[in-house]
């Protein structure tokens, strides 16, 4: 899907594992707040619902996916350090949730360190709320209001 000149969405399988390997393991800092691969091998993707990647000029610059567990979805996105602060979270959020829409996903979940306040704020622009503590340290957040 393309976004805009040089902005295409891509969605990724198991196929493309080396590209979403590389992808996470050179993002920078951003693996200090994304820490969902740390404990997960890479194909997990084959379970999830949706697996994007965000290319601009043909390079991978931000992640989202989407996936069950306990009955719930939950949604994560990344976006590379050296992208961060351009918009390319909105994109991904827009794209993810248009998902949702389109298959009638109602409630959907997010974890999100306390001190990641720039995602936070992203996250409320998407009507997602904080419902509880995760840890000393993150947050879940969930949004309702999809359908």
């Amino acid at each position: 899907m393309v976004i805009k000149d040089s902005l295409i969405i891509k969605k990724i399988t198991i196929s493309d594992i080396d590209i979403l390997t590389n992808f996470i393991q050179s993002s920078g800092d951003s693996l200090k707040t994304f820490r969902y691969y740390e404990k997960r091998d890479f194909k997990i993707i084959s379970n999830h619902l949706l697996t994007i990647l965000l290319f601009f000029n043909n390079m991978p610059i931000a992640y989202g996916h989407l996936e069950i567990e306990d009955n719930k979805t939950w949604l994560g996105i990344m976006v590379s350090e050296s992208e961060k602060g351009k918009g390319y979270g909105k994109v991904v959020m827009s794209h993810l949730i248009s998902f949702c829409k389109q298959n009638k996903l109602s409630s959907i979940f997010l974890t999100v360190d306390k001190n990641n306040l720039n995602a936070i704020y992203l996250y409320q622009k998407f009507d997602f709320k904080i419902i509880s503590e995760f840890s000393a340290s993150s947050l879940i957040m969930q949004t309702n209001s999809l359908i």
